[in-house]
């Protein structure tokens, strides 16, 4: 799916624009629709190259392997019940691509979950899921997949997705899975993660006596599994680290000193997440690169029973085995998220990522989730683009890097249509200014969400207006993705403040600039200090989100809102 249609204006009488001297530059567009083709946004030469659109992944939880000679294999489920292993490959840099195969058959797989590793040998070991007995199943080529052993069992437990698979340095590969155990509630949901490892090459298997658990809450918007799906690399020290999924809004962390025999107990790490899995990729540097959902789950009394945040994806890389972190990127936002009105039921969104290192040190990611929505993608990433330092918009490509969706109806799996308009505008920088408003009384307010480079010293940079008629906008500084309409944008950000505290009705130059070791943000409008903000919660990874979200709730109107024309942002 590369080309992506997005309603971005609705019907704004002309008459109120033209009779205001400040927006005589303002042009109303009626019913126009910008197309987005991700191929062309993100092909080759585009975006400096750093992050390249490959197109479609061919389906849902797919994984990716990079050979001795470099030729990329993906391998695939060709739908969601079924008894095959599907394969395509390229040979230029994932560029091109042949078209899927069948390389493997055998009527004991189920559904989804595919997982492959290439060991020391250079031979391919593949793990699938068995449904009936609930045993994980596992075979091996030694000739790069034309032939593979006879399937058995490793272990058993219910698996949702099979993720963490690696070899240690010493050859011992090392699974985890998770497994069904208890009644579906708290304090421990009704899983625990599990591992099992092999030193003979994954002809006999051991499991650890470990059993890795992570809180659950009554009131979680969602269901209590636990913790599950975990992922697992070996840390340059020797240790195992170990992330997992869990409900909690944080992927927790354990670690093994014994290569997987006994595990820590979890206990949250860094990163903030939706009930959705990651991926960890050592590079052969030893770069530590994490790929997964750095996103917020709505509570119950937001938006009711709006299952888990899955529609942006986001990537950091570690130079000293995750004692520090950079980028924190969203290098994927699923391009229905602004307009998915009518989309049918089912898991959608662009999580379950998985990512492998090439010859010519490039990341090959592979992710989606779902059979709607666009969230299903290739992509070819330069790791220096985790280290950038800066960015810009202006709109002049629309809202592509923008998040400004509002809900229709609060569902389990709610409508959605844009919220904020693009206006054009002879006098705007890229022709284009967004407007955040609350339009009438039966949608909630506009949000919108922006994504930069991760900083715990910067300066955010933006040209905006705000009417004298304004009746309130939150402005926020944030360490994650959540909903451009929750309210715990706010509650749970560094730094806020309402944008009616310095609108004068003009356009004004406004810039904040924080510094986390000092605790501080200061407002500077038009080149002047304004005021000092308060940090409201603390951060252990940085900003690197700006919202916007009107503050009018209720059957409340505000068509004035605020204009931006640009943003930027430079870390220290």
């Amino acid at each position: 799916m590369k080309r992506i249609t997005i309603f971005t204006l609705s019907i704004v009488m002309i008459q109120l624009l033209v009779a205001s001297r400040l927006f005589s530059q303002i042009t109303v567009e009626q019913n126009k629709y910008e197309e987005y083709d991700l191929e062309e946004l993100y092909g080759p030469g585009n975006g400096d190259g750093k992050v390249v659109f490959l197109g479609e992944s061919p389906l849902n939880e797919a994984t990716v392997q990079v050979f001795s000679d470099g030729i990329i294999r993906v391998y695939h489920a060709p739908n969601r019940y079924s008894d095959k292993v599907m394969m395509k490959e390229s040979n230029d840099g994932g560029f091109t691509w042949t078209d899927s195969k069948v390389i493997f058959e055998d009527s004991l797989i189920w559904q989804y979950p595919r997982r492959t590793l290439i060991d020391d040998r250079g031979d391919v070991h593949l793990l699938v899921f068995q449904e009936k007995d609930n045993h994980i199943l596992h075979s091996v080529s030694k000739d790069e997949g034309k032939s593979w052993t006879p399937l058995h069992k490793i272990t058993d437990g219910w698996i949702g997705a099979i993720r963490g698979f690696t070899q240690t340095e010493s050859g011992r590969l090392i699974f985890g899975f998770h497994r069904r155990a208890w009644a579906r509630k708290s304090p421990f949901g009704d899983h625990y993660t599990g591992v099992v490892y092999s030193d003979d090459y994954g002809k006999t298997w051991i499991e650890s006596k470990s059993k890795i658990i992570a809180p659950v809450y009554e009131d979680y918007n969602g269901n209590n599994y636990g913790a599950v799906e975990p992922n697992i690399v070996q840390l340059n020290d020797g240790r195992i680290w170990m992330l997992c999924r869990t409900q909690t809004g944080w992927q927790f962390e354990s670690f093994s000193e014994d290569e997987g025999e006994s595990w820590s107990v979890a206990q949250p790490s860094v990163f903030h997440s939706s009930n959705s899995p990651l991926d960890i990729l050592k590079l052969s540097d030893g770069r530590i690169v994490v790929t997964w959902c750095n996103t917020g789950d709505p509570a119950l009394d937001t938006f009711g029973r709006v299952y888990t945040h899955r529609d942006v994806l986001h990537m950091a890389v570690s130079d000293d085995d995750g004692k520090s972190w950079k980028g924190f990127r969203e290098v994927f936002r699923i391009p229905s998220r602004n307009n998915q009105n009518d989309m049918p039921g089912g898991d959608s969104g662009v999580a379950y990522p998985n990512a492998a290192y090439t010859k010519d040190g490039k990341i090959i990611l592979v992710t989606g989730q779902g059979e709607h929505g666009g969230g299903k993608a290739m992509f070819r990433i330069s790791p220096e683009w985790l280290y950038e330092t800066s960015q810009e918009d202006d709109f002049s490509n629309g809202l592509e890097k923008w998040s400004c969706y509002t809900f229709e109806k609060l569902t389990i799996k709610p409508g959605r249509i844009l919220g904020p308009e693009l206006i054009s505008s002879e006098k705007a920088k890229g022709g284009k200014v967004l407007h955040i408003r609350k339009a009438d009384q039966n949608t909630m307010g506009d949000g919108a969400v922006w994504n930069f480079p991760s900083g715990t010293t910067g300066e955010l940079t933006m040209r905006i207006r705000v009417p004298q008629e304004s009746q309130g906008t939150a402005i926020a500084l944030t360490d994650h993705h959540r909903h451009p309409n929750d309210f715990d944008g706010e509650k749970t950000a560094m730094f806020t403040l309402d944008a009616k505290e310095f609108g004068n009705g003009e356009w004004q130059i406004i810039s904040l600039k924080w510094n986390l070791l000092k605790d501080k943000c200061d407002l500077f409008v038009d080149g002047k200090l304004y005021s000092s903000l308060r940090l409201i919660n603390k951060t252990q990874t940085g900003i690197s989100y700006l919202r916007f979200r009107s503050l009018v709730d209720g059957k409340g109107v505000d068509k004035e809102g605020v204009w931006i024309d640009w943003v930027r942002v430079e870390m220290d």
